[in-house]
């Protein structure tokens, strides 16, 4: 009987991610399609409306697979550049062929990304419970230039903690970042599971 991962990974218990990324890599796409994985697309088509050029690169932030990179590209975006702490899900992201290039970084040390690299960020279902802490949306927003694009989405797990829209509005709030797109929808249909999606311009 094949292992499901879908409810573990949101009860870590403190264990390193890494290893249960491992091992889910191999059933990932399969299991996560199966529930209706929209967050993906409901991302990419949302970045689109504020890109005016698709040529341009994007930093898939979290890229595991490649689920986000297939959405990315199907909306157009053609220069992607994908990170992420598992080499296991990298390995399966690069035998779909849709990245320029990519980076496995230990969460410990960071990515290596200079700030200003990248005009326009993803970052698809990776902050939350049982994926990346939030001080991540902090280093996405530093990597970010000055009129920088960050897509990004909490579901919710995520959601059922009022720091995480807090971090949004505090930015918001702060003018350090303006947001042109918010909306709620399906995440995992299939699991009930909802997320909102947000893009944000970094002023």
């Amino acid at each position: 009987m094949t292992d499901k991962f879908l409810d573990k990974v949101y009860d870590l218990g403190g264990n390193d991610p890494r290893d249960i990324y491992a091992k889910w890599s191999g059933t990932y796409d399969s299991e996560v399609s199966s529930h209706g994985y929209a967050t993906p697309a409901r991302c990419a088509k949302a970045l689109s409306q504020f890109v005016p050029d698709l040529i341009e690169d994007v930093l898939d932030y979290g890229c595991g697979t490649g689920l986000s990179g297939e959405a990315l590209r199907a909306e157009g975006f053609v220069n992607l550049h994908g990170f992420d702490i598992s080499k296991e899900m990298l390995a399966l992201a690069d035998d779909k062929s849709i990245y320029s290039t990519l980076t496995c970084f230990d969460p410990e040390d960071g990515p290596p990304i200079s700030k200003g690299q990248f005009q326009t960020i993803a970052a698809v279902g990776v902050i939350g419970v049982g994926a990346a802490p939030l001080s991540t949306f902090d280093l996405l927003m530093d990597l970010l230039p000055p009129e920088g694009l960050l897509v990004f989405s909490f579901n919710d797990h995520a959601l059922a903690d009022p720091t995480f829209e807090k971090k949004v509005n505090d930015y918001t709030e702060a003018g350090q970042a303006r947001l042109l797109f918010k909306e709620y929808g399906d995440h995992l249909a299939g699991a009930g599971l909802k997320s909102n999606v947000y893009v944000l311009k970094k002023t």
